[in-house]
């Protein structure tokens, strides 16, 4: 159960918590250039409101890179220690080859807002990937997977020998 959730912990991270960092850095932007250069007659509830509708296009558009970085993370865990380099590489990565499908045109009616965008989506993404590794690294191991379970494995087999007398 423990292995399990240790796989799983990734995909639900990036799932969860890669959207919601993506738009608030987006939002904490647009109020960084409201906050220099004003806009006449908006107010800090408009940038509220701005908050609301960037998260839910953040999740509406951003969950595939999430989950595709979630999984290409997954998968640099099982070889290597997990690190700010691999959740980097999994999110420029998972942005790519969302960005190359929908320009094959492999995701359908999928609304091509955010793969339109490639360099604000890749920024995004770096963004919200490094503050998901920041969150998360207390939880992390300081092993790969492989390590771990072949460790496991020596461990069971010493206790299955008999003992020597």
């Amino acid at each position: 159960m423990k292995r399990l959730l240790r796989l799983l912990v990734p995909i639900v991270v990036a799932g969860v918590l890669g959207p919601l960092v993506g738009s608030l850095a987006v939002w904490l932007y647009a109020a960084g250039l409201d906050a220099v250069h004003p806009t006449s007659g908006a107010t800090m509830s408009d940038l509220f409101g701005l908050f609301a509708l960037y998260l839910v296009f953040a999740y509406v558009l951003g969950w595939p890179i999430a989950v595709l970085a979630g999984l290409l993370m997954l998968i640099w865990m099982i070889f290597r220690a997990p690190g700010l380099v691999g959740a980097v590489v999994a999110a420029v990565a998972a942005v790519g080859l969302l960005w190359l499908a929908a320009a094959a045109n492999l995701l359908g009616s999928v609304p091509n807002l955010a793969y339109g965008m490639l360099a604000l989506t890749l920024g995004v993404s770096v963004v919200a990937a490094t503050v998901c590794w920041l969150l998360t690294r207390p939880l992390a191991a300081d092993r790969p997977m492989m390590k771990t379970v072949a460790r496991a494995r020596r461990i069971e087999r010493a206790q299955q020998r008999p003992a020597r007398s």
